[in-house]
């Protein structure tokens, strides 16, 4: 680039320093000028860098459009989960105490039903005390219904007879009890309110015993007798038909 001479104006040869016209030496202009030059170069640089980042920005927009799609699709599914499981466990929590609702209103059906006094206080009482106390009256009903039993049968069955017997004769069993187990195979004591103390048994031979006993003057004796579901009739039925019992061998 050539320049001017500043002392006389002449025109100087590019890259000449020295005047040829008044011997002056030219000022170092073109380094301001390569510096000036070397400024607008590092903007041009800047301006051209700052164009390749754009262009950079503008390549990878779509890029990064996407990830952040991709990221807020995620973060939708997510928060849609997390509602779905939350919507879940709510309808759980409401079928439970649907549940648990439905389980006391049954039990609240089975409860007994309560009737209201007419005392005018609008008081209700309950069903529930009336029936235990029913079952209470039943069950000590029944238990005092064996237990009389029970010690009837036992009365009875430590009962004797005083049979006349010959000289010759004489009783195995001392008592009902004792005869009634040497003389038949098997056998139970009863009793009934209606028929009083029975006993029956069987045989060796297979015949069936209905024995009923009663008490006459004093003494327990048996006044029905049935065998094989047919009643004997006797004149003295404890002499013929009670007393081979208590003479029959002795069982272990």
């Amino acid at each position: 680039m050539s320049q001017i001479c500043k002392n006389c104006g002449a025109l100087l040869a590019d890259g000449e320093r020295l005047c040829t016209n008044c011997g002056k030496v030219a000022p170092k202009e073109r380094r301001q000028v390569a510096r000036s030059e070397n400024q607008f170069s590092a903007i041009n640089q800047g301006m051209y860098e700052n164009k390749q980042l754009t262009d950079v920005k503008r390549q990878f927009s779509p890029m990064m459009s996407a990830t952040n799609g991709t990221l807020s699709k995620e973060r939708e599914r997510s928060a849609k989960e997390t509602a779905h499981k939350a919507e879940k466990a709510r309808r759980m929590a409401k079928a439970r105490n649907l549940a648990n609702n439905n389980f006391e209103a049954q039990a609240a059906g089975l409860r007994p039903t309560e009737i209201e006094t007419t005392s005018g206080n609008e008081k209700k009482s309950s069903l529930h005390p009336i029936v235990n106390k029913i079952a209470w009256i039943i069950a000590g009903i029944i238990f005092l219904y064996f237990t009389i039993g029970g010690i009837v049968i036992l009365i009875y069955k430590n009962s004797t007879y005083d049979f006349e017997l010959a000289s010759s004769k004489q009783l195995v069993a001392e008592d009902y009890g004792e005869a009634m187990h040497n003389y038949f195979e098997s056998g139970w004591w009863h009793f009934r309110f209606t028929k009083g103390v029975y006993y029956v048994g069987t045989t060796k031979d297979g015949d069936k015993y209905e024995i009923y006993f009663s008490k006459h003057g004093g003494k327990r004796v048996v006044d029905e007798l049935y065998i094989n579901g047919e009643r004997i009739e006797a004149d003295d039925l404890m002499k013929s038909r009670i007393m081979p019992m208590f003479m029959a061998d002795e069982k272990p």
